[in-house]
């Protein structure tokens, strides 16, 4: 899967995530575009990874996870910034980051966390489907499966993808993750996503047929 592309001049990239395909779990709630800006699949550039998470070890996974995805094309920004990530703001980083060769900085940070608890009831069933013998005595009354409480976690996680040689922003999406197992597959998963969303937005598009 291509995953960095280079926009029409000479730009920057295309975000992904996924791991096994992208489960169920996660989908886009919203996403937006720069429309005067296409990237051309399957030509890489160097792209910065930012992953905003709170603790530097999980940020450090996580940036980890989305630079093996691009293929060798992406950078995570701890192995520049370490955890000054104030830095990346600095006057004339724009600049020095083009002078290295970054094309375009994507950014991923946790917007929301939340917990739903929902009370799922029990069943009530004839005593006589309770063992091999209980029809004998199923006058004797019911027994009952208790009731539990389930809890759904939901992750919104926003992605932004901006140019350097714009200078601005070309592509942001927000997607929602529910009961992720794992830091690895919640990153996978989103930028799976992300990666098919850009295409349908039509930020992603396919390079041109060679001439015959």
């Amino acid at each position: 899967m291509h995953l960095l592309a280079r926009l029409t001049a000479p730009v920057l990239l295309a975000c992904s995530l996924g791991l096994s395909g992208c489960g169920p779990s996660t989908h886009i709630v919203t996403s937006w575009r720069d429309p005067n800006v296409t990237v051309v699949d399957g030509r890489y550039n160097k792209v910065l990874v930012v992953c905003l998470l709170k603790d530097e070890s999980t940020r450090r996974v996580g940036e980890d996870r989305m630079v093996q995805f691009m293929n060798g094309h992406g950078v995570a920004s701890y192995t520049i910034f370490g955890d000054h990530l104030e830095k990346i703001n600095e006057q004339g980083m724009n600049e020095k980051m083009i002078a290295s060769g970054v094309d375009g900085v994507v950014i991923m940070r946790l917007v929301d966390k939340n917990k739903e608890s929902v009370y799922v009831p029990g069943s009530t069933y004839p005593a006589y489907y309770g063992s091999p013998y209980g029809y004998y005595g199923y006058s004797y009354g019911y027994y009952s499966t208790p009731g539990y409480v389930s809890t759904t976690t939901t992750y919104i996680v926003e992605t932004a993808v901006y140019s350097t040689r714009r200078n601005g922003l070309i592509w942001t999406g927000t997607t929602s993750t529910v009961d992720p197992t794992s830091l690895t597959a919640s990153v996978d998963e989103v930028m799976q996503v992300v990666y098919d969303q850009m295409r349908k937005d039509g930020l992603i598009v396919s390079p041109p047929a060679p001439a015959k």
